[in-house]
């Protein structure tokens, strides 16, 4: 059974566009918006697991060694994460969260909760629960 009808098209322009006045209504005013995806997915990883190496970090983020030194780099360069040495191999780089680092991850964080609470509060509860429900049917989450 195919899921294609003729205006699943239609629907699907009117789909992003609907998210387009989102992120313009929402993601715009963030205060975090300096924080890339790539950004945000190292100081979560960093946060969540601890200090990681490099080359854990371009696996998990899915990047060459050189993207990611660069990345690193910038990172240092604003007091996010830092570079160190552990002394059983001082061979081995691995990078860290830093204060600086934890703090512009909870104000990223805070602000995908204002965001998501600006949406659903213009829904009723039984609506929420509706949205909710299709975004993890997409997602493939329960």
């Amino acid at each position: 059974m195919s899921n294609h009808s003729p205006d699943l098209d239609e629907q699907s322009r009117e789909l992003f566009g609907r998210f387009d006045v989102l992120t313009r209504e929402f993601l715009a005013p963030q205060q975090s918006a300096n924080l890339s995806r790539s950004e945000t997915t190292l100081l979560g990883f960093l946060a969540e697991h601890g200090p990681a190496t490099m080359s854990e970090v371009s696996s998990l983020l899915g990047m060459a060694l050189s993207s990611t030194t660069g990345l690193i780099d910038r990172l240092v360069e604003r007091r996010l994460v830092e570079r160190a040495r552990p002394e059983s191999d001082r061979r081995t780089v691995r990078v860290m969260l830093t204060t600086r680092g934890k703090r512009a991850l909870e104000t990223y964080t805070a602000d995908k909760i204002r965001l998501a609470r600006g949406m659903l509060e213009r829904l009723e509860p039984r609506e929420r629960d509706v949205l909710l429900g299709f975004f993890r049917k997409m997602t493939g989450g329960r």
